[in-house]
Formats: C-alpha cells, structure tokens, sequence
C-alpha cells in the first residue's frame, strides 16, 4: 500500500502540474491569438490607408494637371486680350475703360494665384526637380534686384545692396529657384515699403553656411506672426490682400524653396536688434561651396564637359557611308 501511494503521489502532482501548466499555455495562446488578429487587423487598416493615400496622390497630381491646362493657359489668353484691347486708342467711354482696367487686374491676379497653387503643388508631390549646379549670389542678387526694379520705381523705394566682404559666395542650388524665392522676398519688401524709403540687402557667411538678409521699411510683422507669415493665403492683415495685391503663397513658396535646398527661412522685426527701428527682415540660410568644394565641383564639371567635346569630336571624325 504505501509503495502504491509513493507511486501514484508523483504521478498526481506532475498531473496536476501538467494541468495547472496547459491552463497557462493555452491562456498564453489565446493572448498570443487575439494580438496576432489585432495587429493583422492594424496591418490591413494602414494598407488601407496607403491605398487611399496614394489614390488621393494621383487624384491630387490629375487635378495639378487638369488645372494647369484647363485654367492657366485660357486666362493667359484672356489676359493677353484684355492687355492689347486696353492698349489700344481709346474710343470707348471712360467706364468702358474702367471695366476693362478692372478685368485685367483681376484676370492677373488668377494667373498668378494659380501659378503660386502649381508651385506648392509640385513642391509637395515632390515634383519639382532641383536642377542643381554651381550658383554665385552675387550674381543672382544682381538678376533679382534688376527684376523688381520697375516696380520699386514706381513704387518710389530704392534697393541697396551690401554684399559680403572676403571671398564670393557660392552654393550648389537650382538658380531659378533661388531668383524666383529672392524676387518674392524683394517684390514683398517693395510692397510694404513706404515711398522714399531703402531696402536694404546684406549677406554674411557662418562657418559652412551663408546668410542672406532682406530689410523692408514697412510696418513691421506682429511678434506673434513671424512664424504664420510663412503659411498659406496668410496675410498681416486682412485688407493686405486688396491693398498691396498677392495671392498669400509667396512667403510659403519661399519657404519649401528653401527647404528644398536644405535650407531655412525666418522673419524678424527691426526694431528687435534696434528699437525703435522700422520694419522687417526675412533671412535665408543656405549652406555654401567651401573653396575646395568648389574646385572639385568645376573640376568635375569640366571633365564631363571634356567628355562631352570629345564625343562630339569623334562623331565628327566618323565616315558615314550613303545609305543606300
């Protein structure tokens, strides 16, 4: 009897182990089960959300399209219409004339409302390529302040330009990027202006980076602004958008210009390094060509244009036979 109980006691308590055991691994199971069906779950749901998300790219990237053709290019005729029949000798009454003054404007103002909307489209859909090469600011300053010349004249605002001291500033960007960011920073500068004042232009370079430096003389931005200047259709003021004209997009389009070329923008106000001074200035940081970045960029910039003549030279030398 007692080598029975030694016999069956073990066997009673590894049962019940074994028991207490396979309670715990299938609770274990049934955790593990429902986790897997929760994170298939979570895989489907964002495969769902990729798959709208990447209709939604294309719909997005087949309206750029549709407005592209279907909006620029008819109001770019009708505002070249509307160009030559307010050009012509007037033999209709002054409101006639008005009307169609008014008509330009505002036909103007679409073109360029829907090329600024086309800008940020690409930028965001990443399609809008850099065409990066070796760029001088100098050089790019000088195109931009000859751009907005006409309309500083008219606006009686006068540009100066304060350029670094030491070495010329060099950077490897897409310069008709750069040139459309730096005439909307200059043409906003003119805007905010008052007549007789002078914008100033300086640029300064920090370590591996430059600075470029736009001060207006306007009003100046509410401290609480600076940094919602940047967004989309954001004007200072409400009625800037009737006053000084704009669609409220070139500040954003600077902005992913900037971020483009790895770079950043910022606004402040004047008075913040000199009270009581007038205005605002925006800042591009940009990185620069170092001197021996530089060299080795124009040395391979040479060579593939050596490549180049020396393809052409041999298609030159080759005796092409009549093809009969």
């Amino acid at each position: 009897m007692d080598i029975a109980l030694a016999v069956i006691a073990p066997l009673l308590a590894a049962c019940v182990f074994l028991l207490i055991a396979y309670r715990r691994a299938r609770k274990q199971v049934v955790k593990l089960s429902a986790q897997t069906q929760q994170a298939l779950r979570m895989t489907m749901q964002q495969q769902q959300m990729l798959r709208e998300h990447t209709h939604a790219g294309a719909v997005k990237d087949e309206f750029i399209a549709t407005v592209s053709h279907e909006l620029r290019t008819p109001l770019t005729s009708i505002r070249g219409a509307l160009g030559l029949l307010s050009a012509m000798p007037c033999h209709t009454d002054p409101k006639a004339q008005n009307l169609l003054r008014i008509a330009l404007a505002n036909t103007e103002r679409l073109v360029r409302l829907i090329n600024d909307i086309l800008d940020l489209a690409r930028m965001e859909s990443d399609h809008s390529s850099l065409q990066l090469q070796r760029c001088s600011l100098p050089e790019l300053i000088v195109q931009a302040v000859e751009t907005i010349t006409p309309m500083a004249d008219a606006a009686e605002v006068y540009v100066e330009v304060f350029p670094s001291r030491g070495e010329t500033i060099l950077f490897n960007g897409d310069p008709d990027r750069i040139l459309q960011l730096l005439c909307n920073l200059l043409s906003n500068a003119v805007k905010f202006s008052p007549p007789g004042a002078t914008i100033r232009v300086l640029t300064k370079v920090i370590a591996d980076d430059f600075v470029l430096r736009i001060e207006d003389r306007g009003r100046g931005i509410p401290v609480e602004q600076l940094e919602s200047v940047f967004d989309r259709f954001q004007q200072v003021e409400d009625a800037d958008s009737k006053a000084k004209g704009g669609t409220g997009l070139g500040l954003a389009i600077c902005r992913g210009i900037a971020v483009q070329h790895g770079g950043a923008i910022w606004a402040e106000r004047n008075d913040s390094e000199t009270p009581g001074r007038l205005g605002s200035s925006f800042n591009l940081q940009l990185p620069r060509l170092t001197l021996l970045e530089d060299t080795a960029l124009a040395s391979q910039q040479d060579g593939l244009h050596g490549l180049h003549d020396l393809v052409v030279e041999q298609h030159r030398n080759v005796d092409l036979e009549p093809l009969l």
